[in-house]
């Protein structure tokens, strides 16, 4: 990496405990006129299958008939989505016939309500541990990575949420996780510790912290002896919480001193990683409308699928009824 200068170590992992997804939601879309799959669906559904089976988990379908609007490339404006019941049905049942040729214990929920509060109640009602959806319906020309129901699911979902990019090919082999050391930062090293053992994929985790102003001020030795101490520090931390990962093989860390945005995106642009792990930070109420301040600089900028993982103390701020 350019810029900030990061130091990599080899952390091998040992075969602890921690607790896979058991119970994945699959959020489908058919789209503004209901009869096929959107790409962000179609990418978000194949990628439940997989983990699904790889990890034993059970799998919800869940598709809401409430209507959306949709952005028309060709008339160049919104256009309210329209259902047949047939065509639903049908694409359900391919979908139910995609997972039970996998071996996937499935069933399939079809809610009336808007596409995310429909999603959030299920994971409440069901106990769902984990979320897939895409990203965007589709491939869009303006630079908005998120469209609404991914942003508030990331926002207010109180499960970890996967969001599959409809424009990659979904083969995350090299994961990015990000860390800042806190509860949350364990949580997030664990759960990519866990995705990248099941996936066989490499992992890299980052962390970044910013000079204080005393040893700014001081510079010369006292800086030195910050980073040196601040990244010995973290690179400690963050073996400690790999050693009670199921992850066999190794992972790369890359710490150093920047603003954690800054340093995270410096290595999604080097690494290219197929799926970036983070934490958010908000909780329930009016602090649900954030995600805190790394996420939300991140999350239009980032070209790949995202894992966004939530804190344990996480309270929903929507209501179940």
């Amino acid at each position: 990496m350019t810029g900030p200068r990061f130091r990599a170590t080899l952390s091998v992992c040992g075969g602890g405990g921690v607790e896979r997804f058991k119970k994945i939601l699959a959020a489908l879309d058919l789209g503004p006129t209901g009869d096929r799959l959107t790409e962000g669906s179609r990418k978000a559904l194949d990628r439940a299958v997989w983990i699904a089976g790889r990890v034993g988990a059970s799998l919800t379908l869940l598709h809401s008939t409430a209507p959306d609007e949709y952005w028309d490339a060709e008339t160049e404006g919104f256009v309210t989505s329209r259902e047949a019941a047939d065509d639903r049905r049908a694409l359900l049942e391919d979908a139910i016939a995609q997972m039970t040729a996998a071996n996937v214990e499935s069933r399939v929920v079809i809610g009336s309500e808007k596409a995310w509060l429909a999603i959030i109640r299920e994971v409440l009602r069901s106990d769902i541990d984990a979320v897939i959806a895409a990203k965007r319906t589709s491939v869009a020309s303006d630079d908005r990575k998120l469209g609404t129901v991914a942003r508030k699911l990331l926002r207010k979902c109180p499960c970890a949420v996967w969001l599959e990019d409809p424009r990659e090919a979904a083969d995350p082999s090299l994961i990015l996780a990000a860390t800042d050391l806190g509860p949350v930062g364990d949580r997030v090293v664990e759960k990519a510790a866990s995705v990248a053992h099941a996936m066989g994929a490499k992992l890299h985790i980052v962390h970044a912290t910013s000079l204080p102003m005393q040893a700014q001020m001081e510079g010369g030795d006292a800086r030195l002896d910050y980073e040196r101490e601040a990244r010995e520090a973290a690179i400690g931390h963050i073996e400690a919480v790999l050693e009670h990962t199921p992850l066999a093989g190794a992972a790369e860390l890359h710490v150093g001193l920047s603003s954690p945005a800054h340093a995270i995106l410096e290595g999604a642009e080097r690494l290219r990683p197929g799926l970036v792990v983070m934490g958010t930070v908000s909780r329930g109420g009016t602090a649900g409308v954030l995600m805190g301040n790394t996420a939300e600089r991140l999350i239009d900028r980032l070209d790949c699928a995202l894992l966004a993982v939530k804190p344990e103390d996480f309270v929903c701020p929507v209501a179940l009824d």
